[in-house]
């Protein structure tokens, strides 16, 4: 079959508008981490006047946005070496409001590219499904080391009230053990880390193995159909009762989500070539890195009373 000719007026479309949506969000973290608030008057107008702000919108937004590319160019770029039919890297934007109302602060709900023909053997489905994780991973690397060295100390203040919290995937508190020092610290985490936060959680749900999620192409060509289905119905188990646990709704609808449009994994033409030891290591290097970056409570709300 001819190689795929992609359209690109879409992804050129999405990115685009992605850009706007997460430059804005950075800015709402921007202004967080400066500490004025955009309902302060103020502020709003040192937003519309004050070009750091601008700029520091756009450290968010350049920092996720090479994440998400580089982690479906990984993918893409599989695709073409082995002649698969592949749609270009389509990023998902999204309002981080909407008429005063927060939708995602991320602006982005990630990227995705369609694959448009089969896989030919499990060394491919392998090669495609464990790219995107070892490239987005690449550049999370430097953005939390970034974004931590900027970060600064954060004292809760007031009587009493409530926060979200945020949880530390175990990659998060090894840098900050490295780089913050103080281990009990409440930190203003800077635009740059937040983008690697939304990027170390966007690589673990893609490397569960469950489904047709990148885990899961790792996990078919590894272990075959027989304990990929054992695998991901232990792992959409897993995630429900991880839900139940920390009456967190998220990862009990991302479970019931993946059960419902992509818990199937289509067969690779062949069984054979077999993988080789170093695909095998990689499979031990991705389980490390969902290890390293996954996040048993992505957000709580916190009460605090009075910690001055």
């Amino acid at each position: 079959m001819p190689p795929d000719r992609p359209r690109r007026w879409l992804p050129a479309v999405l990115f685009l508008a992605t850009l706007c949506t997460t430059t804005a969000a950075g800015i709402f973290w921007y202004t967080g981490f400066v500490d004025r608030p955009l309902s302060d008057a103020t502020g709003l107008l040192g937003i519309l006047t004050d070009p750091s702000y601008l700029l520091g919108g756009l450290s968010f937004s350049l920092a996720i946005l090479i994440i998400l590319i580089a982690h479906e160019l990984g993918h893409y770029l599989t695709c073409v070496r082995y002649g698969i039919r592949a749609s270009l890297p389509h990023l998902l934007p999204v309002p981080p409001f909407a008429f005063g109302f927060p939708l995602n602060p991320f602006g982005t709900f990630g990227a995705v590219i369609r694959i448009r023909s089969p896989f030919e053997n499990k060394r491919q489905l392998f090669d495609i499904g464990i790219a995107g994780p070892l490239a987005g991973f690449v550049f999370i690397i430097p953005a939390l080391i970034l974004g931590l060295a900027h970060s600064r100390e954060f004292v809760l203040e007031g009587s009493e009230g409530f926060y979200l919290n945020f949880g530390e995937p175990l990659l998060f508190k090894l840098a900050a053990r490295l780089l913050v020092g103080n281990e009990t610290a409440y930190i203003t985490l800077h635009p740059v880390g937040w983008a690697a936060w939304f990027g170390m959680l966007a690589t673990s749900l893609n490397l569960l193995p469950v489904g047709q999620l990148d885990g899961g192409h790792i996990v078919y060509a590894v272990l075959g159909p027989r304990w990929h289905r054992i695998v991901s119905i232990g792992t959409l188990t897993g995630l429900v009762v991880l839900g139940a646990a920390t009456f967190s709704i998220s990862y009990i609808l991302f479970a019931a989500l993946i059960f419902l449009l992509a818990f199937r994994h289509p067969a690779p033409v062949w069984d054979y070539p077999p993988l080789d030891a170093k695909r095998i290591i990689l499979a031990i290097v991705a389980l490390i890195i969902l290890v390293l970056t996954f996040i048993p409570e992505p957000v709580e709300v916190v009460e605090y009373t009075n910690h001055l």
